[in-house]
């Protein structure tokens, strides 16, 4: 299955120049507990228009560093496709969950764009700077697509001051330690 989400986050990304990197200026009005949690929170969003069913084989998260200006940094990353019938229409989905990432998250300004080079074409909305437009400085950026029973996000959390946290912690478990 990793595979399979590798080889999924490789194509959806191919068009894309939003891929994590090491970003010019890192949040520091957020604690990486927070970061996480507005990542999450971006989900919720997504699943709440989605639905919640079908996304548990196609998620992955994981912690990545983001050091500049040689101060230590920490992102949180989240991968989610789900291959399941929309609830409506791929354009009535997506715009949905432009709305709900601005009501239930407060990204305003979220365009719902086309992108009818991948098959099956699919519906976008991308934050901050719109599809194929890049991330924040803090590198944070959100993507969304939906096709013919296809639904995907990635979300590349605030890049904030601090460590990666350990691996087996509650904010960064092992994958044993999952429920």
């Amino acid at each position: 299955m990793g595979a399979f989400v590798a080889s999924a986050l490789l194509i959806l990304t191919a068009c894309s120049d939003t891929g994590p990197h090491a970003p010019a200026s890192k949040n520091s009005s957020m604690t990486p507990e927070q970061s996480h949690e507005n990542v999450m929170s971006i989900f919720r969003a997504v699943k709440s228009v989605v639905g919640e069913e079908g996304w548990e084989a196609g998620t992955q998260s994981s912690w990545l560093g983001c050091s500049s200006n040689g101060e230590d940094g920490a992102q949180f990353t989240l991968t989610a496709i789900r291959k399941h019938p929309l609830p409506a229409a791929a354009d009535d989905v997506t715009r949905r969950v432009a709305k709900a990432l601005k009501t239930d998250v407060g990204l305003d300004g979220v365009p719902v764009q086309h992108d009818d080079t991948l098959r099956p074409p699919r519906t976008v909305v991308s934050y901050p700077n719109g599809y194929n437009g890049g991330t924040a400085a803090d590198g944070f950026g959100v993507e969304f697509q939906s096709g013919t029973d296809l639904a995907s996000l990635l979300v590349w959390g605030h890049c904030v001051p601090g460590n990666v946290p350990k691996l087996g912690t509650p904010l960064n478990p092992r994958p044993t330690d999952l429920p």
